[in-house]
């Protein structure tokens, strides 16, 4: 990022005791193309708080502290919910403390003697959060697509069933033991013409053969009127509508 491009906003939450090494991490992510708003804190009270108070994009966090350590404060970031990138930036630890660190969660460890590479894991940090945001967006809209699925599913009047390209029954919804007699576990996995009189059986599995190879017809097909079977005999007038549904992992 050079001197004349526009500088990127930052929110940084800084977890360290000494403001004079706060505002060299501040002037380091500046030189880098940032333009930091931030905040120090150095106990577990005022890290909470500002969790709470303001959004934050970044947490840089000293290790050992008189008061508090970045093992606390990790811990107390990752009970917040919140997915913020957290890196440790130290004076000198171990390598082996380092390393367990990240094993509890930290995004990175810089040494405070060597910032050279803050700019750098910050923006991969940052793109790498947002990668995770974007997919817990589109799980989230998943969810919901699937739930409005499942509330038409189930409150549909009209009998529904899932069937596959061999026309079992995969599911059946409530509606079909309403109208046709037959408890959901009973058709589950017997052929979709158990819910037809044996006479149209044959034109069903005719026009359904001729559905499957007719790729333009697909998804507008005009209902066929058929004759049903209920599970006591009694015969049912019907109309036949088929689509078809793409499911995960199938």
């Amino acid at each position: 990022m050079g001197t004349t491009q526009q500088k990127t906003p930052l929110r940084v939450l800084i977890i360290e005791d000494s403001e004079f090494d706060a505002r060299i991490l501040v002037n380091t992510l500046r030189q880098g193309g940032y333009q930091p708003a931030f905040q120090r804190v150095e106990t577990a009270a005022a890290l909470s708080a500002a969790l709470k108070e303001q959004v934050w994009d970044i947490i840089l966090s000293d290790y050992n502290m008189p008061n508090f350590s970045a093992r606390d404060a990790l811990k107390i970031v990752q009970e917040s919910g919140l997915d913020l990138p957290f890196l440790i930036i130290s004076g000198g630890i171990g390598e082996d403390v380092a390393v367990a660190a990240m094993k509890a969660g930290a995004n990175d460890y810089l040494m405070k003697g060597n910032l050279a590479r803050l700019a750098p894991a910050v923006e991969r940090e940052l793109r790498e959060a947002e990668i995770r945001a974007a997919r817990r967006r589109a799980e989230d809209a998943l969810r919901e697509s699937e739930q409005r699925y499942r509330l038409l599913w189930e409150n549909s009047t009209d009998a529904v069933v899932l069937t596959d390209a061999a026309g079992l029954v995969q599911f059946a919804n409530p509606a079909v033991e309403e109208i046709f007699g037959y408890k959901s576990n009973e058709v589950i996995g017997q052929s979709f013409g158990l819910l037809l009189v044996e006479r149209v059986r044959g034109e069903y599995h005719e026009w359904l053969q001729r559905y499957l190879e007719s790729e333009s017809g697909r998804t507008r097909q005009q209902p066929a009127e058929t004759i049903g079977r209920r599970k006591d005999g009694q015969e049912i007038f019907a109309e036949i509508g088929l689509t078809d549904i793409a499911l995960q992992g199938s």
